[in-house]
């Protein structure tokens, strides 16, 4: 994937809120196509919804999945793009947030974004403009270590292009692999992705 540099008439162009998908670290990251948008040439809904294949990998896949596997009475799953606030000028998205019971208290769940980390953070795919980054890789790993930083204890992202699946954890080095394997996303829980991909047909 290409990145660009920002010129300066660019950064000077305040971007719209509603463009602003997350806040990392003080910088605005804008949605894919923002440029587009401003320019008058695509709507805002153009650019915003999930690809078929993210969603069906996030809902039908992997929240299933988990339905299935976690008990009810010991977690929480969240999804939706669920908001973080990691702190000041840092508001975060993420695909599934993973909750130990008894964490997400009544009064915790309001119309504001979360200020409690998952213990469990997973994402597909995003849908961001990387050009403020030195690299799309640069973005994905800021991101992670903000969420680990945070106290999110693994964050787990899942590449549909390129079929890869990355784990970080605070305490071991970071991996990526093959979706092939079986992708752990608790201690005690792994999630054949692949072969439930190919369940419905989808290699």
């Amino acid at each position: 994937m290409e990145v660009r540099e920002i010129t300066v008439e660019e950064a000077q162009v305040k971007i719209p809120e509603s463009l602003v998908y997350e806040v990392l670290d003080g910088q605005p990251v804008p949605y894919q196509g923002f440029r587009e948008v401003m320019a008058g040439n695509k709507k805002l809904e153009d650019i915003m919804g999930s690809s078929g294949l993210q969603s069906f990998v996030i809902t039908n896949v992997l929240v299933r999945f988990l339905m299935k596997n976690l008990p009810e009475e010991e977690y929480d799953i969240l999804s939706n793009k669920a908001g973080l606030h990691l702190g000041k000028n840092n508001n975060l998205a993420t695909d599934i947030g993973i909750y130990p019971i008894g964490v997400l208290t009544p009064d915790k769940l309001t119309n504001q974004y979360l200020d409690i980390p998952p213990q469990v953070a997973i994402e597909v795919d995003t849908k961001v403009d990387f050009s403020q980054f030195n690299s799309p890789q640069d973005y994905l790993y800021q991101k992670t270590q903000a969420l680990l930083d945070f106290g999110t204890e693994r964050v787990v992202w899942i590449f549909t292009a390129s079929k890869k699946v990355m784990t970080a954890t605070a305490q071991e080095d970071w991996i990526t692999h093959d979706w092939d394997k079986p992708v752990t996303l608790l201690p005690n829980v792994t999630c054949p992705l692949a072969e439930l991909l190919a369940k419905r047909g989808i290699k």
